[in-house]
């Protein structure tokens, strides 16, 4: 606090010494920062509303109709595919797989027997001692015994099946949310009931869109330069408040056509996601990769003074402070993408010069950043 207001007062000495001088019929050089316009390759970005998505998202649901006994989770934690989940009231399917496993077992007898008798036939036929129409009779009733074994075995697999389904397993891995149904209650296949929510978090899935009108906009400005569609692929992540989130994420794909309803582009990218910080529904900030370019230029937002009769900067000529007028592109990050005034070389005055007039002398401070083109 103290070394602001030093500098402040010694810049009030300045200007108030600078314009004593000026009233002497003398001219004093006021130091001032500037910002050099370099024309170096850079990628121009995007900030966009986002929203997180589950990498995968699957809803537990019954497959078979009965009491629901036991809940075989802890609500929030991360489960196995394959855990168990949830119990339901088994009693009727065991009976189901025990009759159907008897029906199979009497089948399996009813077609041995039939083929021994076929097989003594067999004999007979050849000896002439019964008809062919009489071997025909029982080789039909051999192959009616067959279709029953087969028939009763399909049986006793569905039985088995929906015995299995009896208890629900997690069909992938994930963290499960609240168990929907308690129990004792009555679930049903039919309507297949919603007993709970698993959701992959390890990876999380980022939806943006883009303004077709601002994509348009954007063209617009490229076609008067060099920019070109950016080849990167990788995006930043920002949270609400404007904090960083630490994993870039990666450019899945983009839309070939506009929502209806809305007029933009919708656009995906994959972020890792180990801490779970990301969670589905959340909304972030995306900053996105739009263009390359090496000479679309650009100053602090700072530098810029939005007038009645335009955006002017002040810049150092021959070593004294002028006024330049520009035409202001796009906002890019914290600085003002420059369509035309200025070249690459010109050094824009950042530092407050509110009380110096054009054809003020200036004395540059050393070691001050430069701006580029372009935000990287």
């Amino acid at each position: 606090m103290k070394k602001t207001l030093f500098i402040s007062s010694l810049l009030l000495s300045i200007y108030t010494s600078a314009a004593f001088a000026a009233q002497q019929g003398q001219q004093q050089a006021v130091p001032v920062q500037v910002a050099e316009v370099t024309a170096d390759t850079t990628t121009i970005t995007q900030n966009l509303p986002g929203r997180v998505v589950a990498f995968r998202t699957s809803e537990v649901r019954a497959r078979v109709d009965g009491i629901l006994e036991k809940r075989l989770f802890s609500e929030g934690v991360d489960v196995k595919q394959g855990q168990a989940l949830f119990q339901i009231d088994d009693r009727v399917m065991k009976a189901n797989v025990a009759a159907a496993r008897a029906d199979l077992n009497t089948a399996i007898a009813q077609q041995k027997l039939n083929r021994q008798t076929l097989k003594r036939y067999s004999e007979l036929l050849k000896q002439g001692a019964v008809s062919q129409q009489e071997y025909d009779t029982y080789l039909a009733q051999s192959q009616q015994a067959d279709a029953k074994v087969e028939q009763a075995k399909a049986q006793l697999a569905k039985a088995q099946i929906n015995l299995d389904y009896a208890t629900v397993d997690a069909p992938i891995s994930g963290r499960i949310g609240r168990a929907l149904v308690t129990e004792g209650a009555l679930v049903s296949a039919s309507s297949a009931t919603h007993l709970a929510t698993i959701e992959q978090l390890d990876n999380v899935y980022v939806d943006f869109t883009r303004s077709a009108t601002e994509l348009n906009k954007m063209r617009e400005l490229f076609s008067s330069s060099d920019a070109t569609d950016s080849d990167s692929q990788q995006i930043e992540i920002l949270f609400n408040d404007g904090t960083p989130y630490e994993h870039p994420g990666t450019l899945e794909f983009s839309s070939l056509s506009v929502e209806r309803d809305t007029g933009s582009v919708m656009l995906r990218a994959t972020v890792k996601n180990p801490d779970h910080k990301l969670l589905p529904g959340m909304f972030v900030r995306v900053k996105a990769p739009v263009a390359d370019s090496k000479t679309l230029l650009q100053v602090p937002q700072k530098a810029v003074q939005v007038t009645a009769k335009g955006a002017v900067v002040k810049v150092v000529k021959d070593g004294k402070l002028a006024i330049q007028s520009v035409e202001l592109g796009p906002m890019v990050g914290k600085s003002w993408v420059i369509k035309s005034g200025l070249k690459a070389g010109d050094k824009v005055i950042v530092s407050n010069t509110q009380f110096l007039q054009p054809g003020t002398p200036v004395q540059i401070m050393p070691n001050q950043p430069q701006v580029s083109h372009a935000q990287k």
